[in-house]
């Protein structure tokens, strides 16, 4: 008894793997294949073009999907150019002040000027500059600020000078005399 031969006319030389459902199965049955079954091919390997098609148009669609939503986000994330320029300005005027101010009899009348600030890439941005200077006891507070003609871009920044250095070169005259120590020579 055991397993009933196939008639004749169907008998196929003993197949590897048969196809069963859409999916290669191995044959453990060791002969040919019956009505309901087909046999796989040997090495059966690769895609069709359709596949290979639909797989390119998915990966399409979805890179281009998270390229949509990267550029706008890494846009927002960067910084706008015209404000990079006008908070350097305002960093690089503040050295200058304070730079100036540093030393004692030097003085900065408050100022407002018209420049403008060049913009890479870009028409070069017109600004108004205006420096201020108060004074609080023996300290100085310098402060610098820009703004554009429609004021969407704006900068400040605020400097103190604790105690002016005497000016270089000049001789310092102690107010008062020290007592040589005692044991000196």
């Amino acid at each position: 008894m055991g397993t009933p031969e196939p008639p004749e006319y169907i008998r196929a030389p003993p197949a590897r793997q048969i196809l069963i459902e859409g999916r290669c199965v191995p044959n453990f049955r060791g002969w040919g294949i019956n009505w309901n079954v087909k046999v796989c091919a040997e090495r059966q390997r690769g895609t069709t073009l359709a596949e290979v098609t639909v797989a390119v148009g998915i990966a399409a669609i979805s890179i281009g999907t998270m390229l949509g939503v990267a550029i706008p986000a890494v846009r927002h994330l960067t910084p706008d150019p015209a404000q990079v320029a006008v908070q350097l300005l305002v960093d690089r005027e503040i050295r200058v002040a304070s730079d100036l101010l540093k030393y004692s009899g030097s003085a900065v009348t408050p100022a407002s000027v018209a420049t403008s600030v060049p913009i890479p890439n870009a028409s070069p941005l017109p600004v108004r500059l205006q420096m201020q200077t108060t004074a609080q006891g023996i300290a100085t507070i310098v402060t610098i600020s820009v703004q554009d003609a429609t004021g969407a871009h704006t900068a400040q920044a605020q400097a103190t000078i604790a105690s002016r250095a005497p000016q270089p070169g000049s001789t310092i005259i102690p107010s008062v005399l020290v007592a040589a120590p005692t044991g000196a020579p």
